[in-house]
């Protein structure tokens, strides 16, 4: 099942909520659920619920559950630092979504090509059940799979019938780009899983003893293939808690003395190829999101600005440690553009507040007509809630702009537009409430609870106070 963007920021939000402990339940209880189904992909958007939680726990520095073990799971852990939670985009190396790893996985089973590959995998399982040894069967696992995905994507390069029919089956051919590249992994398998033994998932700094082993590692690897040593520094982006922290591994390798590296700076300068255009990724889609006002959702937007934000500190910082300042201007081309982004974005915030602040016109002559609030016609569960993310997104507006390069007067500016039109709006209401009786004061003050809920992140807590002692005084005026 998938997710809409705002269902997933909205689980993203949920989860984070949830206590460590019940985190940990959860996660064991999903992943026993999605063992169960014979795809993975029943009632729950199981892939969705591990990747966050996954994410939260390694955070919290919280030990994972352990893992129910098969010969699938068995077959794609050492690449699992190429994997991401959902595809946008092109495809980019050693970017591989795990929607695409189920349907690979079945055509491993299914296809001739890979029927050694899939007795191999039968065998693993029994073994794995049967607690018996399981190191070389899980060896003739990737040495089949290897063979059998070579023979089937070069089928497949050069029949059309052959790659149309297998692209149908993956489910499109950026699915079948994904499964090739796996196929190149397969002959460093066991240079990934070295890494992975060096370095632990989610760490948060690398030590110059894990500098040292891992220039070690990743000159052995490319001796193999420059490819295959690309691919390793590349599994290290997606193995440390913050990727950019990458970037330091590829400053150490540029300050080495090791004459081993001069043949190897093409395949180094992958990594903060590969970072910068992480950066650059991110940035666009920010830049094009903000051109959507159908599909605007401020706390997603306040959320992936944020996360920019990050990224493009966390490069910037690494960069400035050595003078790096072809990547420090790169950056900043960056910024510039995510800073436009988060301009729109922070204008179709406004609009979604104005749009829960309803009005109608006075009586009166047509000369003079006021607008005044229109409580008549209740606000709906979702324009509330609308406003209210757009409202903290522009509370935030004026830092995260600042953060971005862009000038901060701006966002000011629109914060506190937003900031008079509620109190304005609300301060009406209050007048509202002294006119109207009955039924009609309740919606007033229904609309004023809500407006108070949407305003909240823009006004000081006195303020709103206030606004609420006198809606309760005037709530009881005859």
């Amino acid at each position: 099942m998938a997710l809409s963007p705002r269902k997933r920021e909205q689980l993203t939000a949920f989860l984070g909520s949830l206590p460590t402990a019940t985190a940990v339940k959860l996660f064991a209880a999903l992943e026993a659920d999605r063992a169960a189904s014979a795809s993975g992909a029943g009632g729950l958007p199981h892939n969705e619920l591990l990747e966050d939680l996954r994410a939260r726990l390694i955070a919290q520095g919280a030990v994972l559950p352990a893992r129910r073990t098969d010969a699938k799971r068995r077959f794609f852990t050492p690449f699992e630092d190429f994997f991401v939670g959902e595809r946008r985009g092109r495809k980019r190396s050693g970017v591989i979504p795990r929607s695409s790893l189920e349907p690979i996985w079945r055509v491993m089973m299914r296809e001739t090509a890979l029927s050694e590959a899939a007795f191999a995998a039968a065998g693993l399982d029994d073994a794995i059940r049967e607690r018996r040894d399981t190191d070389d069967l899980e060896r003739a696992l990737f040495i089949a799979a290897e063979a059998g995905l070579a023979r089937l994507c070069d089928a497949a390069m050069v029949e059309s019938g052959v790659r149309e029919r297998l692209a149908e089956t993956l489910g499109g051919e950026a699915v079948f780009a994904d499964m090739q590249e796996l196929r190149r992994l397969l002959s460093g398998v066991d240079y990934l899983k070295h890494l992975q033994r060096t370095l632990r998932a989610g760490a948060s700094a690398m030590s110059e003893e894990d500098f040292y082993a891992l220039r070690t590692l990743f000159l052995s690897a490319h001796d193999q293939s420059p490819k295959l040593g690309a691919f390793l520094l590349l599994a290290v982006k997606g193995r440390l808690d913050k990727p950019w922290r990458a970037l330091a591994l590829y400053y150490h390798f540029a300050r080495s003395a090791d004459e081993r590296l001069d043949v190897a700076r093409d395949a180094a300068a992958a990594l903060p190829e590969a970072l910068f255009e992480d950066l650059e990724a991110l940035a666009r889609n920010l830049e094009r999101d903000g051109a959507d006002a159908e599909q605007f959702d401020a706390q997603a937007a306040r959320m992936r600005v944020t996360w920019f934000a990050d990224y493009a500190d966390g490069l910037a910082s690494q960069a400035a440690k050595i003078g790096d300042n072809v990547s420090l201007n790169r950056v900043e081309a960056c910024r510039d553009v995510a800073a436009e982004a988060f301009e729109r974005f922070c204008e179709l915030g406004l609009t979604a507040i104005r749009r829960a602040l309803p009005v109608r016109q006075s009586g009166g002559s047509t000369l003079l007509r006021a607008q005044r609030p229109d409580f008549a016609n209740p606000l709906g569960g979702h324009a509330v809630e609308q406003a209210s993310e757009a409202a903290a997104m522009i509370a935030a507006a004026p830092v995260l702009a600042a953060r971005l390069g862009a000038a901060a007067d701006v966002a000011a500016s629109i914060a506190k537009d937003a900031r008079e039109k509620t109190t304005s709006f609300a301060n009406d209401l209050v007048t509202e409430i002294r006119a109207a009786e009955g039924a009609e004061r309740v919606a007033a003050r229904r609309l004023l609870d809500q407006t108070l809920m949407i305003a909240d992140p823009l006004l000081e807590s006195e303020e709103a106070g206030l606004i609420r002692d006198r809606a309760d005084a005037a709530a009881v005026t005859v």
